[in-house]
């Protein structure tokens, strides 16, 4: 069980604001939205890791949720991870670098062996996991086929009528607009708009 007295991830990771004020009233304007607002930050970053010479040195940067901020010259946390303590974050990356990690085939092996090696740290939760096989598998050019499904992402599948008790979502199931996205876009997507998602027209 998890340690009630430590601080885990963000409970909305993606906080008011972050979509903008204007309420969106189709699923095709949200992704709009969503590729004119988020996008270009979702490449940035997957880019980011991808272009780290070694998985090794992946690992650590994905396991201590941070990247290099050219415009101010030092490293960054992501956003998702900022309340986890240096401390946990630190310990998540010494089991993640012991865990094989470069071995992996796909992403669902990847996100899976993610999970058993951090599975006993306190302070870690399922999005992290997710995050991070995301950053490495942007390195490991593994990325998944199918929208994961973690706390913020479930609220958004539970409004469009998905089974938001799953893993993941296949793309298949979704509405036509959200098609034209990539998997890890959905996942943002559903994050990001969730409480408009359930009055959301398909068109």
């Amino acid at each position: 069980m998890k340690s009630a007295s430590i601080p885990t991830e963000w409970p909305d990771p993606c906080r008011r604001g972050f979509r903008g004020r204007r309420r969106l009233r189709s699923v095709a304007a949200i992704v709009r939205d969503y590729i004119d607002r988020h996008r270009p930050k979702s490449i940035c970053e997957l880019c980011y890791f991808r272009n780290i010479r070694t998985p090794e040195d992946a690992i650590k940067q994905a396991g201590l949720a941070r990247q290099w901020d050219g415009k101010r010259k030092r490293w960054k946390r992501c956003s998702h991870q900022n309340r986890i303590p240096a401390a946990v974050l630190e310990r998540a990356t010494r089991q993640l670098l012991r865990a094989q990690l470069g071995n992996a085939r796909s992403f669902v092996d990847l996100i899976a062996r993610v999970n058993g090696a951090v599975d006993d740290v306190d302070g870690i939760g399922e999005l992290y996991v997710y995050d991070t096989a995301l950053r490495l598998g942007a390195n490991l050019r593994l990325l998944p086929r199918e929208v994961y499904l973690h706390a913020g992402t479930r609220r958004g599948a539970r409004a469009l009528g998905l089974d938001y008790r799953s893993e993941s979502v296949s793309m298949r199931l979704l509405p036509a607009a959200l098609r034209r996205l990539r998997p890890y876009e959905v996942e943002d997507v559903l994050c990001i708009y969730k409480d408009w998602l359930a009055t959301a027209k398909d068109a």
